[in-house]
């Protein structure tokens, strides 16, 4: 994931307190529009300048990591999803690409040069889980299924609460989340691990963030959903102890 930001110093204010990242910036790295943030000598994610000429919002985005990225997005395509962006190559790093799915919710797709697992960490300030809130639950799973070869296997089933994953168990890679009835908004969701969920939203108010759900006990952890001061939604999460 990274976070498309129109303030680097108010996201690089923001998050190195808030997670304790260490954010590389310099000169030429502005001038580039992408700041590396890492923790414990672990790179994750960047900052890429939402530039103002543009009409995107600031906000996190999720990237999946593919084998084949042209046959990816041609197969988006097939199955009734969009390209909003071909796939462009990164310089010694890999190629990505941005699609749509049927209901017009944004992801990356990314296909490194040098394929290496990602692991989710369940330490204060690493991503830990990504999943995707829709209001579009069986177009958007057949589509995942269709497009991308996802198995999706249901966690639950009832009516309050329909929620399926990518994988099974402790080899589960993302979330599919039906929100249908909801106010919230769709789209992608990053999670942090953090080490206190309810002290952790107290401290984003006080840099300038807003709590779009305020901190409750769910099946995996406490969690609550924030936003920085540029509005990006993220949440965070007090894993439950294992």
């Amino acid at each position: 994931m990274d976070l498309l930001t129109s303030d680097f110093d108010g996201a690089i204010e923001f998050y190195s307190q808030l997670f304790g990242w260490e954010i590389h910036d310099d000169p030429q790295a502005r001038i580039d529009g992408y700041l590396p943030a890492s923790l414990d000598n672990q790179l994750v994610t960047g900052f890429v300048l939402n530039d103002q000429d543009q009409v995107a919002a600031d906000a996190w985005t999720t990237y999946l990591n593919v084998t084949d990225i042209h046959a990816a997005v041609f197969a988006t395509k097939l199955h009734g999803g969009q390209r909003y962006l071909k796939p462009v190559v990164v310089p010694g790093q890999g190629t990505i690409a941005l699609i749509g799915d049927p209901a017009g919710i944004g992801v990356g797709l990314w296909q490194s040069f040098n394929p290496a697992n990602y692991p989710m960490r369940r330490t204060h300030g690493h991503r830990i889980w990504n999943e995707l809130h829709t209001k579009h639950f069986e177009v958007v799973g057949r589509f995942y299924r269709e497009a991308l070869g996802w198995e999706l296997n249901p966690v639950s089933e009832t009516a309050d609460f329909r929620y399926y994953t990518l994988g099974q168990g402790a080899d589960a890679a993302a979330g599919l989340y039906d929100i249908s009835g909801q106010e919230s908004a769709e789209g992608w969701r990053t999670y942090f691990a953090v080490n206190d969920a309810d002290q952790i939203t107290e401290l984003a108010q006080s840099l300038g963030g807003k709590v779009i759900t305020e901190p409750h006990d769910s099946l995996f952890g406490r969690i609550a959903m924030l936003s920085d001061r540029g509005g990006a939604e993220f949440a965070v999460i007090t894993p439950e102890r294992k």
